[in-house]
């Protein structure tokens, strides 16, 4: 079996996107894979995947074009097998403002969403576009001055508003139906930011996350009733804010990253898994 590891992409995850792609490549080729690598730019965006021979394409895009149901939708089209989530599934979970929308239906908590600045009626809020991830583009606003300009910086990309919500950052793991645990996100800035994601020792992982029982299977069983739900495969991971003992659900992510300091690799080791027992189940279960 030949494996195209696609990565790269045309959005402002590119570059995570390229080290997630990497590490699963080496991965592969260290258990013996026909593996090869794939970048995708604007160039090659729908050509990759007519002109190149595989016979599995194995997914390491974040964002649009790639996470969001585009590329998928073009190997369906073309009969080909690939990994992780389907169309419908990765549509709709990449937008944040639907998702959530699902999430509350399910009974599952979440923080107070605003449908545009003037609807604000707390500070301070986080405005982020809803259809983009790795905290690209997210503004803490303590002012209706400081949202204004968010939001318009933001108009082009379906901004989201919802309340600011102070508390520890939790992510919990799915795989394949699977509940894998739940870590404590500790960033020493503070934030959780782009530079906190993807600097070494920017941020400390607490694996298992030490909190309350009940708070840790809220968060798990909340993970795994939305990959339920909207139908996804492969690992997932959602993230949550945890104030109080209670969690509030942010968003799931249906291509996590795979890079050196990525969550995914680490929740997988609360089950025991390895980073390339992840990839060789991500290959196995297409």
């Amino acid at each position: 079996m030949k494996i195209a590891v696609v990565m790269g992409g045309i959005t402002s995850e590119r570059e995570v996107s390229l080290r997630s792609g990497q590490a699963i490549l080496n991965s592969l080729l260290r258990q013996g894979y026909d593996a090869y690598k794939i970048d995708l730019t604007k160039e090659n965006l729908v050509s990759a995947f007519i002109e190149n021979d595989y016979d599995l394409v194995y997914l390491a895009l974040h964002g649009e074009y790639g996470e969001d149901g585009r590329v998928q939708s073009i190997l369906d089209m073309l009969g080909k097998k690939y990994t992780g989530s389907g169309v419908t599934g990765s549509a709709v979970a990449m937008d944040k403002i639907l998702t959530k929308i699902i999430a509350k239906d399910l009974g599952i908590r979440i923080a107070k969403t605003y449908g545009s600045v003037e609807e604000i009626d707390s500070y301070p809020v986080v405005i982020k576009p809803a259809k983009e991830g790795s905290s690209v583009g997210l503004y803490i606003c303590n002012t209706k001055e400081e949202a204004l300009k968010a939001y318009e910086v933001l108009q082009n990309k379906e901004p989201l508003i919802e309340e600011f919500i102070k508390g520890d950052e939790l992510t919990a793991g799915v795989l394949n139906g699977e509940k894998l645990g739940v870590v404590r996100i500790k960033p020493k800035s503070g934030l959780y930011d782009y530079e906190s994601k993807y600097t070494v020792g920017k941020t400390e992982y607490e694996c298992p996350a030490q909190i309350d029982e009940k708070a840790y299977e809220e968060a798990s069983e909340a993970a795994r009733k939305i990959h339920e739900k909207l139908g996804l495969k492969g690992v997932t991971r959602s993230d949550f804010i945890l104030k109080d003992g209670k969690t509030y659900f942010l968003e799931v992510n249906t291509c996590p990253g795979m890079t050196e300091t990525s969550l995914a690799p680490k929740l997988a080791t609360l089950k025991g898994y390895s980073f390339d027992d992840l990839t060789k189940i991500m290959v196995e279960s297409c």
